[in-house]
């Protein structure tokens, strides 16, 4: 049967003109009809016109059952292709369209299989294989990339493995394109060791399988190894193109290694021929500027960035939002629309932080109505969390727990712990037992909230409380968040944790922390030990006091700069009251600027003060 006579190409329209009949001139040559080529046919599917309108495509579409080219696999591919656009959102007309084409080979299959995934369909994507095995269209080794990245997304677990089996059976096993996805999809599915064992054994490896291992670490958490798996793929000379780029900078971001992050920039530029900055790529390395405390920097890529896009100014709002800069966040919102940059549901997510961390509460307030008033954008949960937290930060906590009762949607944890956070700060022991309570029925297994829990009892001097909490994450097998800071020293991060000693200069360091406390109590230090979560001597109070994380990590960089240099740490946990105090005086005393990332925010200490202004 003609495919010509039984299928019509969605969203075809037929014009019909009226043509009036004139006689050539005299001596004129007859027309000649140039019938179009395959050739021809494919440069008009690779055209803008196609990959932009859909009606421009179906016309194409039309012109090709004309001339029987649809029967052509390669063309018929290629308009699957087109159809299956991303951008379209017109997955069902690629799938009625891949119906109709007469006996798909495996291009064909590979086509639309790998259009399902690219619109958020794994596993239809795994059928159409399955369907392609039932049709004898043997797989290539193109097959089983896409399908193995279908099996990670889907979440399929037992056809991946079915699906592996045949990538052996078939001898595809040691081909890099597989591989590449199968190590893919083992880090995809948290098994970051065996994607490591897989990719050290590949005899071959390209900047895509660099590209995987280096992604796969980062999707897992695992940041510094990500960084280390870097620098051995500069040692074997491959240079990194834009993903991996991208990908590092994201490990920059989280680490605070602001040496590796310009390494990167300085790259960029010498390759800037080769490596266009897009916006993507941009953004990237504003948001790893921003993160490693060099807000300056940020700002300075993002005015330089020729392409711009929404996440580009979110990104650059929520850089200064955790720098405190709440007003340069809020003009910023503006200026993205007078620019006619749409504001999403993030960039509220950015700008109500942004109130948050400055107490700006009837910013924040008017922000939060225009919303739906002006923007006709619905709340989410994650705006309720902010404008919770924003009220609670100033101590408007009546007024966080009647917003919490009357959202129209289920409030989650991470609103809840916003309030008990709120809790914590104004020492209301009352509500924060009773939000703290409900959270460790909600997240039985999340110890920052027994720790926060506990900060609130011990700080009321409620020790019983405390041992009770702390007797219940032992029933329950909750292991603590251990502190932990990070600096980096000539493009090497060193971590320390409190009561660990394996760094190589802990004896210096421990010594160097001695001379800097006494000095420090000389000034007028007095430790405070409101926090410290165990009804012990006083004395013992101080001595875990001057352990914690930061205060290792900045005694490291002391003796490992110049004097009057910057140091940067970066913390897992929000810095205590104690710490922030001593960080303040350690900057008057010693003429340091200290810059120190934590959980919630960033301080950059000077001459005594901190720019959160002691509201964080």
């Amino acid at each position: 049967m003609n495919a010509a006579t039984t299928y019509s190409p969605p969203y075809h329209r037929r014009h019909h003109q009226h043509h009036h009949f004139q006689l050539p001139p005299p001596q004129s040559q007859p027309s000649i009809v140039s019938i179009p080529t395959q050739k021809s046919i494919l440069d008009l599917l690779n055209s803008k016109p196609a990959t932009s309108s859909l009606q421009s495509l179906a016309q194409i579409h039309a012109l090709a059952l004309k001339t029987g080219h649809f029967h052509d696999h390669f063309v018929s591919g290629t308009l699957l292709k087109c159809y299956a656009n991303p951008r379209f959102h017109n997955l069902d007309s690629a799938i009625q369209l891949f119906r109709n084409v007469p006996s798909p080979n495996v291009f064909v299959h590979n086509v639309l299989i790998k259009a399902c995934l690219d619109n958020g369909e794994p596993l239809q994507a795994v059928w159409l294989y399955y369907e392609l095995m039932m049709n004898d269209a043997k797989p290539n080794k193109f097959t089983y990339p896409t399908l193995l990245k279908a099996c990670g997304d889907g979440g399929i677990v037992a056809e991946g493995k079915q699906v592996h089996c045949h990538v052996v059976k078939l001898g595809f096993a040691g081909d890099g394109h597989v591989k590449n996805a199968m190590v893919s999809g083992l880090a995809r599915r948290g098994k970051i060791e065996d994607a490591r064992n897989l990719f050290d054994e590949m005899p071959d490896r390209d900047e895509i399988s660099w590209s995987v291992v280096i992604d796969g670490y980062i999707k897992s958490g695992f940041y510094k190894e990500a960084l280390e798996v870097f620098n051995t793929m500069q040692s074997e000379r491959i240079r990194p193109g834009k993903f991996v780029l991208t990908s590092v900078l994201a490990a920059c971001a989280h680490l605070g290694a602001l040496d590796h992050g310009r390494w990167v920039h300085a790259y960029v530029r010498r390759k800037k021929k080769s490596i266009v900055m897009d916006a993507v790529l941009g953004t990237a390395l504003l948001d790893m500027y921003a993160k490693c405390g060099r807000l300056d920097m940020a700002w300075e890529v993002f005015e330089s960035m020729k392409e711009k896009e929404v996440f580009s100014w979110n990104a650059m709002i929520k850089g200064l939002a955790m720098h405190g800069r709440a007003d340069d966040a809020v003009e910023l919102f503006f200026e993205m629309q007078r620019r006619k940059f749409r504001p999403n549901g993030i960039t509220f997510i950015g700008v109500l932080n942004a109130c948050a961390h400055s107490g700006a509460v009837e910013q924040a307030l008017k922000l939060f109505d225009s919303m739906e008033n002006v923007y006709n954008i619905e709340p989410e949960v994650e705006h309720y969390g902010c404008l919770v937290d924003c009220l609670g930060r100033s101590g408007r906590l009546e007024e966080a727990e009647e917003l919490v009762n009357s959202m129209p949607i289920e409030p989650n944890p991470a609103v809840y712990g916003s309030l008990l956070g709120a809790c914590r700060i104004h020492g209301n022991a009352e509500l924060g037992e009773r939000i703290g309570r409900l959270l460790l029925e909600l997240e039985p297994n999340n110890s920052g909230r027994y720790a926060l829990l506990s900060n609130i009892y011990a700080k009321a001097e409620r020790w019983d409380d405390v041992a009770e909490v702390r007797k219940l994450m032992k029933e329950r097998g909750v292991k603590t968040n251990p502190g932990s800071s990070m600096i980096e020293l000539g493009g090497c991060v060193h971590e320390f944790k409190m009561g660990e000693g394996c760094h190589p200069k802990m004896k210096e360091i421990y010594s160097t922390l001695k001379v800097m406390i006494e000095r420090l109590e000389m000034e007028g230090y007095v430790p405070n030990t409101s926090q410290v979560l165990f009804n012990i001597e006083e004395e013992e109070k101080e001595t875990a006091l001057q352990y914690h994380s930061e205060k290792l990590a900045i005694a490291f960089g002391f003796i490992s700069t110049k004097p009057g240099e910057t140091i940067r740490v970066v913390k897992n946990l929000r810095v205590c009251d104690d710490c922030h105090s001593a960080i303040k005086l350690i900057s008057r005393v010693y003429g340091r600027e200290i810059v120190l990332r934590d959980r919630v925010r960033y301080h950059h200490f000077r001459d005594g003060t901190c720019s959160c202004k002691d509201f964080w």
